[in-house]
């Protein structure tokens, strides 16, 4: 077992540079819950700031008197939009204080009035933990009723230790929000424990997590309390690993079950009961060793994802887990990952969303803890400031943004207010990914606007060149999901196809995003009529990576159509043939269920289906073999 990391240096090993750089900012910038008496003359406020500190504080009180949230959550977009029209992007405090209130104000005002109050004041009292949750909630996939109801139960019957782990909360109250977080684990399926007492587990442990709680981003606590185990389990994971720092090897500490995998029968750890004891005991297959390791890891404090794939043979699950190194954290997806899936991109469950994500993605949130939470949060607060401006530009409104009052008065320069204008709004983004370059949304802005075609070429090459200095070595299939908008956007052909082969050289060790480049080459030769071109690109992933993925078969298909569309049909079974001797036949003896899904299987039935369409004699040939495959011969 390896040694475990001292909890009082914990996760400021992670975080050393957030803890060198983090700027000093008091708490007490935010709106208190019982504000100071104002004096009896009133005196102006000095600077845009102060202006706008003083609406938010005026407005959060008023909605705290007459529990009109409706008309509070529309007084604070207004003034949210004065933030966005003249805000200055060096003020990353300003933006998160006005967005912070602005998304308070509309995820309080869904819940029952008679409990929006009495949140509003705890929150407003609790200030670190009211920016974890109003940052971390996502309203188009939380349910934002049930996140409060949550919350709410926590805070009465945990209140006195809540505010303490206010990252925690927010994670539990996202991932657990109204409907428990479920794996379906091949034949099993797991439930995770009632959200109190997953509380209770991990703040009673608090000494023994790996991490410690306090400190890591809530953005990766929802990779640890997505689990589920039952309490038991936990408590006998933590008695076993506590402090084990390389979650790796545990995956490798559960022995295979060799005789389900080549005939299909039962697992002993199904029959007998599917515990983290029993599948140590007893072993199990890929899916069953990645639960294992996973699932040990988070009741260490270690965040940890289940990661799986298709390759050219047949489906396969490993273990993602956090580490640190050299004081910097870093995803290591690598552990029980096989040679035949080092090359393709794993899939992992977000825990809040509930939908798949490439594990690249997981692997960027590691750069969310060398950043403050108040750098986080404003990066985030720039980006709904983006957002709020493409809202607008979509319905050709304008920002509620009167004339500022009493500018006379302002000890600042007053800029023309911002428009919705590819300049302004790229100004913003990169004000806040200057601040947390690890917050993905805020690239995916940039990827929106070239998608939108609201990008010049010249910043699509600077905010590509900025991606791929962030992304290209670390996260190639983050980099490849902005940069591909940006290349189907340039309009002139061999201009696009340039810039495609050099998306290619920059993923080529990835054989499946080169392929799935040369997929969007094949689409561009074919939109321009060149049919030549995206014949050669189908036929190029046929010849580099008919055993690296599934990739193969969607580049039958086009190659296939191509033949058509060229008067060529009688070289379509010869194509077939060629893809078939490509592809290599599985030497493992395996049950039909994982057999059927190999890349030799699928394009030899294509090609049986081809050959038969012909009424060609070879078919019986081809038939049998498969036949024989199936059979374990």
């Amino acid at each position: 077992m390896a040694s475990r990391i001292p909890h009082a240096l914990g996760w400021s090993i992670l975080a050393l540079a957030l803890l060198i750089s983090r700027p000093t900012l008091a708490r007490a910038e935010k709106p208190a819950a019982h504000p100071p008496t104002a004096p009896a003359v009133a005196t102006a406020p000095h600077t845009f700031p102060d202006l706008i500190h003083r609406q938010i504080t005026h407005i959060l009180d008023q909605a705290a008197e007459d529990n009109n949230f409706d008309a509070a959550a529309q007084a604070m977009n207004a003034c949210f939009d004065q933030v966005i029209a003249y805000g200055e992007q060096s003020d990353g405090r300003l933006f998160r204080q006005a967005d912070e209130a602005r998304r308070l104000l509309d995820q309080l005002r869904s819940i029952p009035p008679d409990h929006r109050v009495e949140l509003l004041a705890y929150l407003r009292a609790h200030p670190d933990l009211e920016g974890a949750l109003v940052f971390l909630v996502k309203p188009q996939f939380d349910d934002v009723p049930a996140v409060y109801a949550l919350l709410d139960r926590l805070r009465q019957e945990r209140g006195q230790i809540l505010p303490r782990f206010a990252n925690l909360a927010a994670a539990l109250c996202v991932v657990q929000d109204g409907k428990p977080f479920t794996q379906q684990i091949n034949e099993n399926r797991t439930t995770s424990p009632d959200p109190l007492a997953l509380f209770d587990y991990y703040t009673s442990n608090e000494s023994r997590m790996l991490f410690g709680l306090r400190e890591v981003p809530p953005e990766l606590l929802v990779y640890v309390v997505d689990s589920t185990a039952s309490i038991a389990d936990m408590q006998w994971a933590l008695a076993h690993y506590a402090g084990t720092a390389n979650i790796g090897p545990l995956f490798f500490s559960i022995k295979y079950d060799f005789n389900n995998l080549r005939t299909g029968a039962p697992k002993k750890v199904t029959e007998l009961g599917y515990t983290l004891p029993n599948i140590l005991a007893y072993g199990g297959v890929c899916a069953d060793q990645a639960y294992f390791a996973t699932t040990v890891g988070k009741a260490i404090g270690v965040p940890t994802a289940y990661d799986w794939a298709i390759s050219g043979e047949a489906g396969h699950a490993w273990v993602g887990f956090l580490q640190a190194r050299g004081g910097h954290p870093f995803w290591n997806f690598n552990s029980g990952r096989y040679q035949a899936y080092q090359d393709i991109r794993g899939n992992v469950t977000d825990p809040q969303t509930r939908r798949l994500i490439p594990d690249s993605y997981v692997s960027l949130l590691a750069e969310l803890s060398t950043s403050s939470a108040e750098d986080r949060q404003a990066a985030e607060a720039f980006t709904d400031a983006v957002d709020r401006l493409e809202t607008l530009a979509t319905r050709r409104a304008a920002l509620q943004a009167a004339p500022l009052p009493q500018a006379a008065t302002l000890q600042q320069h007053v800029n023309q207010p911002r428009t919705a204008s590819a300049p302004d709004q790229l100004a913003l983004l990169e004000a806040g990914l200057r601040r947390c370059a690890g917050y993905a949304p805020g690239w995916f802005a940039v990827r929106n606007m070239a998608a939108a075609g609201r990008l010049s070429l010249a910043q699509k090459q600077r905010w590509a060149a900025l991606v791929q200095r962030l992304c290209g070595t670390r996260y190639p299939d983050f980099m490849l999901a902005v940069l591909e908008p940006m290349i189907q956007t340039v309009t002139q052909t061999p201009q696009q196809n340039q810039l495609w082969n050099a998306a290619f050289a920059a993923v080529r060790r990835r054989p499946d995003l080169a392929a799935q480049v040369r997929m969007d080459q094949a689409r561009m030769w074919e939109q321009a009529g060149d049919l030549a071109n995206a014949g050669q690109c189908y036929e190029d992933i046929i010849d580099r990576f008919a055993n690296d993925g599934p990739f193969v078969i969607p580049a039958l298909v086009g190659a296939s159509r191509i033949l058509q569309q060229m008067n060529q049909p009688d070289k379509v079974i010869a194509l077939y043939e060629k893809a078939w001797l490509r592809t290599r036949r599985p030497s493992e003896r395996i049950f039909a269920g994982y057999a059927q899904a190999a890349n030799w299987y699928r394009v030899g039935m294509l090609l049986l289906d081809k050959l038969q369409a012909a009424n060609r004699p070879e078919a019986a040939q081809v038939k049998a073999k498969l036949e024989a495959y199936l059979a374990g011969g």
